[in-house]
């Protein structure tokens, strides 16, 4: 189903819309470990942070693998702790949090990652999945069990998703409309050592996607690229 091409080095995938900006305001360290970062939101220049959540800063988890602004259309990604689908141009926002019931405690899922599609948003947690219409803001929830941890993945057309685990070198295909999965397969068996697969970008345009193999040996790493078509 996917195939891998072996590459020395990663492209750059960057998105070049700029309406929506995070505009960084400082940080704290409530715990030991755990530091919180905040910014104020800029939309086309002007500061929306009050109008939009009641607040001059929020709190907000920004790196390489989130997606926070559609490349075409007016809808942005605000990876603050409801996990906000914003739409630009109405300013009005869909909360797309996932949480599990378990052991008779309510568990926020962790955000992993977010990619925008033409028509569609993709939102990665570390054992969930939300996939965005966002022609009619209608959404499905995939939701797995226990163990799993999602490094990345991505819509192979429009019923179905390829999804890498991070520990794992199985990929499996989830069925949108069957509502389960559908199929499992190795990623690649010339590697030994497996330790695990790392996100490292996306393309809009074509939709290649860019991995990191990490393998393992006598407490050393080895570092192999692909892209994923």
């Amino acid at each position: 189903m996917i195939e891998l091409k072996k590459v020395k080095n990663l492209d750059l995938y960057k998105n070049l819309n700029k309406k929506v900006e995070f505009v960084y305001k400082g940080w704290e360290e409530p715990n030991r470990g755990q530091e919180l970062v905040f910014y104020s939101i800029l939309i086309d220049g002007m500061d929306r942070s009050r109008e939009l959540f009641s607040v001059d800063t929020i709190q907000c988890n920004l790196n390489e693998k989130i997606d926070t602004e559609h490349p075409a259309k007016n809808f942005a990604f605000i990876p603050c702790k409801d996990f906000i689908l914003l739409n630009t141009e109405n300013f009005n926002k869909t909360s797309l949090k996932v949480s599990f019931r378990e052991n008779g405690n309510t568990i926020q899922d962790s955000l992993v990652g977010s990619f925008f599609y033409p028509e569609t948003h993709l939102l990665i947690n570390k054992r969930s999945l939300i996939v965005t219409d966002l022609a009619t803001l209608q959404n499905k929830k995939i939701k797995f069990e226990e163990g799993f941890d999602i490094e990345w993945a991505y819509l192979i057309d429009a019923t179905q998703v390829l999804i890498i685990q991070a520990f794992s070198n199985i990929y499996f295909i989830y069925d949108l409309e069957k509502q389960k999965i559908i199929d499992e397969r190795n990623i690649t068996g010339l590697y030994p050592d497996f330790f695990r697969w790392l996100h490292r970008g996306q393309d809009y345009q074509s939709n290649q996607l860019q991995m990191e193999l990490l393998q393992k040996k006598d407490d050393k790493f080895i570092s192999t690229y692909f892209k994923i078509n």
